[in-house]
């Protein structure tokens, strides 16, 4: 540091402390015309904010910028669908969650990203900045091949950006799909049902078990039968008809996806009455969805095409050089089993668990040695249809975290020794024609004791790949023979 300001010294001679720091680091960032979003801390959001400084242009900030709530006197617009409060927080809601939305308010809580908050889910503020600094514009087509909840497709949509997003599980989809809906589900049917929770929930209970709080068990002695998938959830009932006053599929989606998150508020606390929790989060997620149709009618701006799919990301069915960009986190090998924490919702959509296991990237095998060699046979194979599907000279981006203690007991080696993911898929990817751009370390908060820190690694297609390298065929035929080296700035 003191090298550094001594170069400064030798260029500006006059400049004394006082110069240097009335500045501030911002100033010598950013341009001035630019205000940028506060409570901006860790150095993986200063990076990406002066990424897209750089990338975009004064108009393109203005219209899906990430990181800025200004321009010139301009507010961009994702400060116009931040702005305010983010979400409809029940009265009991503890101070420390209270605070975690105030904080976190330009983040995480806004558009539908407030419905129901799923596990292992993306910062979507984040997916924003990253589909800029990709060169990403409206028009273009970005894919997830493993979307979880939705975050990607519904970042894109609100950028003008079409989406294409898979998963293997069909709550997933389901899930994914209700979100984006819910950015054009008619108010007025939402806020009739609003009238009717009681009845509603008992509706639900009847079809798929009375929820047990602080378990990840319900009371299905009053179950009729499971919920068929290709019926049930995209068909409205008559009881929901006319509770609503709607015909419509997306608003029973809507109202089932609100008790499937009371559900899950049920396993993980005993604190209020199950019903009590739908009302609380039926509610919230109205208020979810009326504010950002405001923001979206007063704006004028409509949302991006999306396809919500179920379906294997290394046998993704999408053809060749298809897509602009690919954008996208894997599970952190088997840190966490989406299967045992969906099992109520996979159960009441008809799907066999058994089945589905073997499909998830991350949890098939029996013993921990056969999970991690697995997962890493399976990102192989994800990491070659990316490749083939993307297009020459475009960027994927991978959001990745090393589980060091579950890793620890499956490879037998001390947690230090353990291999980062990150590096790993680095240089897998590497032999399918991608070339490693920039890495970014960023912190993780709350689990420290499980991984301190996850990566967001960037990637270029080579053009050379459509020029030959056939990756349909042998995988042995790909290149690898790139720098593995990265900056963690």
């Amino acid at each position: 540091m003191a090298e550094r300001f001594d170069n400064f010294l030798s260029i500006n001679p006059s400049a004394t402390c006082f110069d240097v720091l009335s500045k501030g680091m911002y100033h010598h960032l950013f341009p001035r015309h630019l205000e940028i979003s506060p409570r901006l801390n860790d150095v993986y959001e200063l990076a990406l904010a002066f990424y897209e400084s750089q990338i975009l242009t004064d108009e393109e900030i203005i219209q899906n910028g990430a990181y800025f709530i200004r321009v010139g006197d301009r507010y961009s617009r994702h400060f116009q669908i931040c702005t305010g409060n983010s979400v409809l927080l029940p009265k009991h809601a503890s101070s420390r969650l209270k605070s975690f939305f105030k904080t976190n308010l330009f983040r995480t809580g806004y558009a539908t990203h407030g419905l129901f908050p799923y596990r292992g889910k993306f910062h979507p503020q984040m997916i924003k900045a990253l589909m800029n600094i990709m060169g990403l514009k409206p028009g273009d087509t970005v894919l997830d091949p493993m979307m979880g909840s939705g975050t990607v497709p519904i970042e894109a949509c609100l950028m003008g950006i079409k989406s294409i997003g898979f998963d293997a599980s069909p709550f997933c989809r389901f899930m994914a799909q209700t979100k984006f809906n819910a950015l054009t589900l008619p108010r007025k049917y939402i806020h009739i049902a609003l009238q009717n929770p009681d009845h509603i929930f008992k509706h639900f209970v009847e079809q798929m078990g009375h929820p047990v709080q602080n378990s990840t068990h319900c009371d299905k002695q009053n179950r009729k039968t499971n919920m068929d998938a290709s019926h049930s959830l995209f068909d409205c009932p008559e009881p929901i008809r006319e509770m609503s006053g709607c015909h419509q599929s997306d608003i029973y989606n809507f109202l089932l996806l609100a008790y499937l998150d009371s559900v899950g508020y049920c396993e993980r606390s005993k604190s209020n009455s199950p019903i009590t929790q739908f009302r609380s989060i039926l509610e919230r997620y109205f208020f979810v969805v009326e504010k950002i149709q405001r923001v979206m009618e007063s704006q004028d701006f409509g949302v991006g095409e999306a396809m919500i799919l179920e379906g294997d990301a290394r046998t993704l069915s999408i053809g060749n050089q298809s897509v602009d960009g690919i954008l996208f986190s894997p599970p952190y090998s088997f840190a966490i089993d989406y299967l045992k924490n969906d099992a109520f919702h996979l159960e009441a959509m008809g799907v066999n668990t058994s089945a589905l296991r073997e499909k998830m990237v991350g949890l098939r095998g029996r013993t921990l040695r056969d999970k991690f060699d697995l997962y890493i046979k399976d990102m192989d194979d994800v990491l070659c249809e990316c490749a083939r599907v993307l297009k020459p000279n475009r960027f994927c981006t991978i959001v990745v975290g090393t589980n060091d203690n579950q890793l620890s007991k499956a490879l037998g080696i001390p947690a230090e020794e353990v291999p980062g993911l990150h590096q790993v898929l680095i240089e897998k990817a590497l032999k399918y024609g991608f070339s490693l751009v920039r890495a970014l370390a960023r912190r993780i908060s709350g689990i420290a004791n499980t991984m301190r820190d996850e990566y967001i690694i960037i990637f270029q297609k080579n053009d050379l790949v459509a020029k030959g390298m056939d990756l349909s065929g042998s995988k042995d035929t790909a290149i690898s023979e790139q720098q593995t080296g990265w900056d963690p700035i």
